[in-house]
């Protein structure tokens, strides 16, 4: 697989899955004071209901990722008839990324597989996440993995994929062109479709089953980040992509 000197990894429902924020959040409503006596688990349906409205304020960067997460906060507490500054929020909010991230669990199989890819690629995160990947990357036992900076985050850089910028800062930052860089993400729009129309390959993963939304070809479909292994360090298929 010489072809490909840059791996580009997306990070939540990727190499991260959700579990850790759904805990998390639980744990949080249980210990916070506002929240103790609330339903914890209809407030994180609620949390986890996010109107499509919201979703296209912020790409379209009509909202702030800040004011987004404000804004999923008041969604869920509206749900029980209650109203809370933003002092509060943000006070509930800093206590659920300290309690989230005492959630994450770390993978060895997948702590390995990434130091056997890291002996044939280099490799970098590519994130839209709303929280710092670093700390994510740091409970997950990789930052031998990913150092700091390769880690991209858009909300820090004031980018979100599919945005051209985002995919380019680390081929500028390894000096390797797009035919040279292979993503690998769950979205298709951002970690498939967007790369591609950057001169990028791509790996989907596909954990749910889902169509393609268009008629881009990725280099092959996998249901769990585990199957690239053989992918990139073996050059087998799992399932190429067919139109």
């Amino acid at each position: 697989m010489k072809k490909y000197k840059l791996l580009l990894f997306d990070l939540d429902d990727t190499l991260l899955n959700s579990d850790w924020f759904k805990i998390g959040l639980i744990q949080t409503l249980g210990i916070h004071p506002i929240t103790k006596d609330l339903d914890a688990s209809l407030f994180l349906a609620q949390k986890l209901q996010v109107s499509s409205h919201l979703i296209a304020l912020l790409k379209k960067r009509l909202i702030t990722p800040l004011n987004f997460r404000r804004a999923r906060w008041r969604h869920a507490f509206s749900h029980f008839g209650l109203t809370i500054d933003d002092k509060q929020i943000d006070e509930l909010d800093t206590l659920f990324v300290k309690t989230g991230l005492l959630c994450i669990e770390q993978s060895p199989t997948l702590i390995t597989m990434l130091h056997e890819l890291k002996a044939h690629y280099e490799l970098a995160i590519v994130t839209n996440a709303l929280y710092d990947p670093r700390q994510k990357v740091q409970q997950m036992g990789l930052s031998e993995v990913f150092s700091p900076e390769s880690i991209f985050h858009g909300e820090e850089l004031g980018l979100r994929k599919p945005d051209r910028e985002l995919y380019y800062a680390p081929l500028e930052q390894f000096d390797h062109r797009p035919e040279q860089t292979l993503f690998i993400g769950d979205s298709w729009t951002h970690d498939i479709a967007g790369p591609i129309d950057f001169g990028m390959d791509a790996i989907w993963i596909n954990a749910r089953g889902s169509k393609p939304l268009t008629e881009h070809k990725p280099f092959a479909i996998v249901s769990d980040v585990m199957e690239i292994r053989e992918i990139l360090l073996y050059g087998e298929h799992a399932t190429p992509f067919n139109s």
